[in-house]
């Protein structure tokens, strides 16, 4: 055996990084946050320069209560469901839990979207055309969709698992 070969077998290997923790995603991370910041400016440069000095204050309580709504109900129902989902998911695998886990972000955001309109319709406007929807029945007929949905692909993501892990490994033989 020559020095180089020997060198070369010798030198031990290089432990594994994190990948939160490469020069790379430092990049990523600090990129999304001047976009985030910059999305920020211009949203508020855009607030101020079209919507009326009176309304404002209107505005930002909109925004102050979405915060509430988003920390204080819907971040710890999503939280807690995901919990619960990911201890009961090694029963089903990770598509199934994935599958969960956006029908309730997706039913969340719609919830999120609907219910102002929904709390609207009891002022009852002036004009009859500005909310002429059942908002609740319409957000329950999405749910039941979106459910049915999540359901059927579920169903078939863990039928297609299952059916992959009960096949013989023939790759080996």
């Amino acid at each position: 055996m020559s020095d180089t070969s020997m060198s070369e077998s010798a030198t031990p290997l290089a432990e594994p990084t994190e990948v939160g923790d490469t020069r790379v995603m430092r990049g990523i991370r600090l990129g999304l946050i001047l976009l985030g910041a910059a999305l920020l400016a211009w949203g508020a440069y855009v607030m101020f320069d079209t919507v009326r000095a009176t309304r404002i204050p209107g505005v930002a309580l909109w925004i102050i209560a979405a915060i509430i709504l988003h920390d204080a109900i819907l971040a710890p129902i999503v939280f807690m469901l995901g919990t619960l989902i990911s201890r009961a998911g090694h029963r089903f695998g990770g598509t199934v839990v994935v599958v969960i886990e956006g029908f309730v972000v997706v039913g969340s955001i719609m919830a999120l979207i609907v219910v102002p309109a929904m709390i609207a319709t009891n002022f009852r406007p002036d004009n009859p055309t500005v909310l002429p929807l059942n908002y609740g029945v319409n957000l329950a007929v999405f749910f039941v969709v979106l459910a049915v949905l999540a359901a059927g692909l579920a169903v078939w993501l863990y039928s297609r698992t299952k059916r992959t892990n009960e096949r013989p490994d023939t790759r080996h033989s």
